[in-house]
């Protein structure tokens, strides 16, 4: 090597030497700036379940969360029980005899009771007829009326009697014997009969929706506000309340109506979901009333079409339950929701909006599973269950 090439060599070695470190540390830094930003987020979005499986995760529905649906909520008995609505913080017009004076001398008001003259208003309806023909079955006053503490409801007998139907047809004029049947229980606090007559409504929400002195106050001021006429029924706007009655209800012998306190139906509860599962249990075996048939009190869903966040996780979740000939669910069906029923079942939906698809299980993540339906006007039904495999 010559002297010049030695001398150009030495020179320019330091060059490569220092622009090689600097390489380097960018590369670095662009390493440090992928595993902070791109990866340790994905690593924090792995759901912490013991039980979840390897593999691409579906893609969730809520901006910077891993959850892939929502747990359903809104306002129920539970969170807005009629006791704690302030029915009954209005005073009386004139304090009762004998009242306890309040501490400035004055006696104090008691709250409003019920009126013993109260009526049904049916004032602009005395004269209804039914707008179309239909059939109805009369609820059977003496079905097991299954309270919150008992775990096998199902599993209970009860009296065996035909149903009876009804069957008006258009024109037919509207006799109201069912709602103020209905009616009369109510002012006078008989809540056993109302309850046996009205049990296909969840009891732990007929409880408090119906049974308590606030919600009796605020069901017979209701109903004795002039009624309108709706497109299902009819609806009577009371102070708290607006109780409403669709046609096929006014033409049985007692009339079962859905209530919305402030205006607004409740929103699914758990124990709206129990309910549908445990009479479909029942019905293999002893059923809650012996007119709850499929036929009679439809359960499952007619249409079966949930949406992809259910199906994506849960492919089998678009196969629709169907009865056997006899109008049953199978042993696999049946041993799946005592499954779901032994479990802490929570409720999950997309959107808390009405309508609703939602998915009853222990974890969004794991099964068995069981999908509802839930609409509008406060109807709700059973499309699919998925069993763990």
């Amino acid at each position: 090597m010559s002297l010049n090439k030695l001398e150009s060599w030495l020179t320019e070695t330091p060059k490569h030497l220092v622009a090689a470190l600097f390489s380097l540390a960018a590369a670095g830094i662009v390493l440090v700036i992928v595993i902070l930003f791109v990866v340790s987020p994905q690593i924090a979005a792995i759901p912490n379940d013991p039980d979840a499986k390897a593999g691409p995760q579906p893609k969730s529905t809520k901006t910077g969360s891993s959850q892939l649906l929502v747990e359903v909520s809104g306002k129920t008995y539970r969170n807005n029980s009629t006791l704690n609505m302030g029915i009954l913080d209005a005073p009386s017009a004139t304090p009762a005899e004998g009242t306890k004076p309040a501490d400035n001398g004055a006696p104090l008001p008691e709250p409003p009771k019920i009126d013993p003259q109260a009526q049904l208003n049916l004032d602009g309806v005395s004269d209804l007829t039914y707008p179309s023909s239909l059939t109805s079955v009369d609820t059977d006053t003496e079905a097991e009326v299954p309270t919150p503490s008992k775990t096998s409801k199902w599993a209970k007998k009860t009296p065996t009697k035909s149903p009876k139907s009804n069957q008006v047809k258009a024109g037919d004029p509207v006799n109201f014997a069912g709602l103020k049947a209905f009616f009369a229980d109510l002012k006078n606090g008989d809540f056993t009969t109302m309850q046996r007559a009205c049990w296909t409504i969840t009891p732990e929400v007929f409880t408090d929706r119906f049974t308590t002195q606030p919600a009796q106050y605020a069901l017979v001021e209701a109903l004795g506000t002039a009624p309108e006429k709706t497109e299902v029924g009819l609806k009577w706007s009371g102070k708290f309340v607006e109780v409403s009655v669709s046609w096929s209800e006014l033409s049985t012998r007692y009339s079962c109506p859905v209530l919305a306190y402030g205006g607004e139906l409740d929103a699914v509860s758990v124990p709206d979901v129990t309910y549908v599962m445990e009479r479909l249990l029942a019905r293999n075996s002893y059923p809650l009333s012996p007119s709850d048939s499929e036929d009679n009190y439809p359960l499952l869903c007619s249409e079966w079409s949930p949406p992809a966040e259910f199906t994506e996780f849960s492919p089998r979740a678009s196969e629709k339950l169907t009865l056997d000939e006899k109008g049953l669910i199978d042993d696999a069906t049946f041993a799946t929701l005592q499954k779901i029923l032994e479990s802490d079942i929570k409720l999950y939906t997309v959107k808390n909006e009405y309508p609703m698809y939602l998915r009853a299980s222990e974890s969004q993540l794991k099964e068995p599973s069981a999908y509802f339906f839930r609409d509008k006007d406060g109807s709700l039904c059973i499309g699919s269950v998925v069993e763990k495999r």
